[in-house]
């Protein structure tokens, strides 16, 4: 989920947290009293939660030394997180259509079937176009860097971020996306196998 990247983050800094994963069934119950409705929430040392996974990973690297304070190569580290982010945001009415189909101009009550019938066009769409286009960003990206990593010669908060949408992709939870579609990309696939091998992030995602 939107959390993974900070906890690629906290890992590949080698700093210390709390991991508290909420229980599906638990979340109506603790909706109403996050500061937006949303997940996740970092609590630094037993204050007030805060909210917006953006603003949570740029903290955590900031402590972890992750995320430049050269003002041009954060710009860089930006540029890519808000890459992936409007990626996601693509993909955004497929899961809307399932969850809160009034939201696309439909019955709120809409059939079961019928939304699996019209996410699996959606799906099928964006696996032809913008899985496709997006992944063609990363790869050219990578390729302009020439370093394995998105920005700079070693890895960043850019880097985790984009870690954590390909591992998704990777496992199959986009029901209908190619599981495969990365492969394509030769620079983004060694990407995928570079950061997978530091030792801190193998644990992390063997350990899951």
């Amino acid at each position: 989920g939107a959390a993974e990247k900070a906890r690629l983050a906290f890992k590949l800094g080698g700093i210390e947290f709390e991991d508290e994963r909420i229980e599906f069934s638990a979340w109506p119950e603790l909706k109403p009293k996050t500061p937006y409705g949303q997940m996740p929430l970092l609590s630094i040392d037993g204050k007030a939660p805060l909210a917006q996974s953006g603003a949570i990973l740029r903290y955590v690297g900031r402590i972890a030394n992750l995320y430049p304070t050269d003002a041009e190569k954060a710009l860089e580290v930006d540029e890519v997180i808000g890459l992936d982010e409007d990626f996601m945001r693509s993909l955004g009415p497929s899961f809307a259509i399932m969850r809160n189909p009034h939201t696309l101009g439909h019955a709120a009550d809409m059939p079961e079937d019928d939304r699996k019938e019209i996410m699996a066009k959606m799906r099928a769409a964006l696996a032809k176009d913008e899985v496709p286009r997006f992944l063609g960003y990363y790869e050219a990206k990578l390729a302009k860097t020439g370093t394995g990593y998105f920005v700079g010669d070693k890895p960043t908060i850019a880097d985790c971020q984009v870690l954590a949408t390909l591992r998704i992709l990777k496992s199959g939870a986009f029901e209908g996306l190619p599981t495969t579609a990365a492969d394509a990309f030769p620079l983004l696939s060694a990407f995928y196998e570079r950061m997978l091998a530091i030792p801190a992030i193998k644990e992390h995602c063997s350990s899951k």
